[in-house]
């Protein structure tokens, strides 16, 4: 055994050793020794030149790599820039079951239940169309954080955060055509990767998150259409957050299986169960087989045709709450975007937000319904004085906002300083007076104000890089 597998916990090893083969655990132990590999996958809506040597492709997700050495990451503007995103590979197998399984060519709506730190979030926002919703849900508070700062940072006006349990989504009936529910689990995937997560493992945890997985696999359904698409994954391999979820889907006659198309070289593991004489499979990504961490994922659809009426129903007196920007101040924020006329715009204490037109029924709808914690594109704040527009970080990196705005691309030496909020070498732009953009390697990292004597760096404090770069 390994110096690093002597450390698993006895009980897991002992159970793992009733799923696998010997021979499977001695491989499984040999893996564990080894380092994690790291990947990354790239923003399609923000195409850059990403300087990493020696990539290989994730062969299940199409925009994704691995990198033989980790980098620092902190040294790279671009990863400020939202160009692309340190995700696990493992998770990233979500990508094949929405390709083979989901509606993408047209406009839908998908639920990210358990959305934090924003993989699968932004993963998703790459391949639904634009004029597509995308509630990403993470109910607790210092988890929801990192979420909207990595969808800020892909830039699609077109999420909505929520903060909600599984059981409040139940007043949406058939509201979604995708739900996907990466369950709260005991982490056992994570062990390699994060050593944290074996001092945390216990029997009891396994039986906490099996519960809160009984409850997500109970409620959530009832907020998918008819015909919808329903994925339940986890990062662990314990057979009561897996295959007795497997059973309890069938057992609800709800949902019929769905098979997602293997290539055998990606070393995935098929998992069967049967229930009252129908096999559903699950798909299992374990060290030793796969290039990635530990995954277990599943597919189903629901059965029925998809009804023309929507069931659920909102107090039309509740939403006409939800209070619009007004015309002529609406008009100003238009200026600052490249398709302004396709947004409407919301107001919460003073901060102004960008909402697709073809959302905003559905953002009121969601605001009187559910806990919303971010919406949209934040523009920025009113100046009541002139109505003019103090523009916020998330509108420079959005991918709404337009090219005519003032904008300089730096070098890496001055992107570096713009990142950690000090002065740069450059002091002002030619020509150019007031807000502009900072660029590097033509993405933008944020805003700066042209005096005429200096720029004023404007990079969120709370943002800052504060490494040693």
């Amino acid at each position: 055994m390994s110096n690093r597998a002597e450390k698993l916990p006895k009980k897991f090893i002992s159970r793992l050793e009733g799923q696998l083969s010997e021979e499977d655990i001695i491989a499984f132990k040999e893996a564990f020794d080894e380092f994690a590999p790291v990947s990354y996958r790239t923003n399609p809506f923000k195409p850059a030149e990403i300087d990493f040597s020696d990539i290989t492709p994730v062969p299940w997700c199409d925009e994704a790599h691995y990198i033989a050495k980790r980098p620092s990451f902190a040294k790279d503007p671009l990863i400020f820039a939202g160009a692309y995103y340190v995700q696990e590979a493992s998770s990233m197998f979500l990508w094949q079951a929405l390709k083979q399984h989901a509606p993408l060519e047209k406009d839908i709506k998908v639920l990210d239940l358990c959305a934090a730190p924003g993989g699968k979030s932004t993963l998703i926002n790459s391949l639904i169309t634009q004029k597509s919703l995308l509630v990403a849900n993470e109910v607790i508070d210092k988890r929801a954080t990192p979420l909207i700062d990595n969808l800020v940072r892909w830039g699609n006006p077109n999420t909505i955060v929520t903060a909600n349990y599984s059981d409040s989504f139940t007043q949406l009936r058939e509201y979604f055509d995708v739900i996907v529910a990466d369950a709260p689990c005991s982490g056992e995937g994570m062990f390699r990767k994060d050593p944290k997560t074996i001092d945390a493992w216990s029997p009891m945890l396994i039986n906490s998150c099996r519960d809160i997985q009984k409850e997500i696999v109970d409620y959530i359904p009832q907020s998918l259409k008819a015909g919808g698409l329903f994925i339940y994954s986890t990062c662990t391999f314990s057979p009561q957050e897996n295959e007795e979820r497997l059973e309890q889907i069938l057992d609800s006659e709800e949902f019929e299986p769905l098979e997602i198309e293997l290539d055998p070289s990606w070393g995935i593991t098929k998992i069967e169960v049967e229930k009252n004489g129908i096999k559903a499979t699950g798909y299992r990504f374990i060290f030793h087989k796969t290039t990635g961490e530990g995954l277990f994922l599943t597919a189903f659809r629901k059965k029925g045709e998809p009804s023309r009426h929507q069931k659920f129903s909102v107090s039309p007196k509740k939403m006409k709450q939800v209070f619009m920007l007004r015309k002529r101040e609406s008009e100003e924020m238009r200026k600052w975007l490249e398709n302004g006329n396709d947004f409407d715009f919301y107001e919460e204490e003073d901060e102004i937000y960008a909402i697709p037109k073809n959302l905003v029924q559905d953002f009121k709808m969601l605001y009187v319904t559910q806990t919303v914690r971010h919406q949209g594109t934040k523009m920025g704040r009113l100046n009541k004085k002139n109505n003019q527009l103090i523009p916020d970080h998330e509108l420079a990196v959005s991918n709404i906002i337009a090219s005519s705005i003032p904008s300089t691309d730096v070098e890496y030496r001055d992107a570096i300083d713009y990142l950690k909020k000090q002065d740069m070498s450059i002091k002002t732009i030619q020509g150019v007076k007031g807000w502009a953009l900072i660029k590097f390697k033509g993405l933008v990292l944020g805003w700066v104000k042209v005096l005429p004597n200096r720029l004023n760096n404007y990079y969120p404090t709370e943002h800052r890089l504060v490494k040693n770069v």
